[in-house]
């Protein structure tokens, strides 16, 4: 039996999502149809807003609201915040694990995912360029960057991408202060994962 085109076109662009296979895809496709016409509707204009109402930081690639028209988002817009004290992560959900201990009040950069030993590509494919550009253009700045935490998952590719951020940052600057994390996230733990508790002691741990 073949399912209808639209269904299969549905599974085939869902189940690219990341922990959704053709399976879940499957299901969630037939959920859906099963659903009455409001909630459809609410499904359907929750998606249409996530991709027409948001916007990526400029600064920091997170993704922001620009319904009122920012320039960037609301972490590197803050003054009130320390705008030498940079926090590099992986992606945007490392960055919201932070912000939920309360205990960080720098700025943040999200690479878009990690080297890899096995990928050469990766380098093209994540926001290095743009992190080295920006700790350039911030040093001609009144608030140049002068610590730098390598908030990276304690993987080998994690560990990978720390190595050659701490080589290419000493090359461009020697004097920034490079740190990461410290004492609490496990060998193999993810920043994602971790709870407040792990990565307060890791931000206080940073060495």
């Amino acid at each position: 039996m073949e399912l209808p085109k639209s269904i299969q076109n549905f599974i085939k662009i869902f189940s690219q999502i990341p922990s959704i296979g053709p399976r879940q895809a499957t299901r969630i496709s037939f959920w859906l149809l099963h659903q009455n016409k409001d909630s459809q509707d609410k499904f359907q204009n929750a998606l249409n807003d996530l991709l027409k109402k948001t916007s990526l930081c400029p600064e920091c690639f997170f993704t922001f609201d620009n319904s009122q028209g920012e320039k960037l988002c609301e972490i590197c817009r803050n003054l009130r915040r320390n705008h030498s004290l940079l926090c590099i992560v992986e992606k945007e959900t490392d960055l919201i694990s932070l912000e939920k201990t309360n205990q960080y009040h720098g700025i943040y950069h999200i690479l878009g995912g990690l080297l890899s030993a096995l990928e050469e590509k990766k380098k093209d494919q994540i926001t290095v360029n743009a992190l080295l550009n920006r700790i350039k253009k911030n040093e001609k700045t009144s608030h140049p960057i002068k610590e730098i935490i390598l908030a990276l998952s304690s993987t080998s590719d994690g560990n990978l991408t720390t190595y050659y951020l701490e080589k290419e940052i000493k090359k461009l600057n020697p004097k920034i202060r490079i740190t990461k994390l410290g004492r609490g996230l496990p060998h193999g733990g993810e920043v994602e994962f971790a709870d407040a508790e792990t990565l307060t002691n890791a931000l206080e741990g940073r060495h």
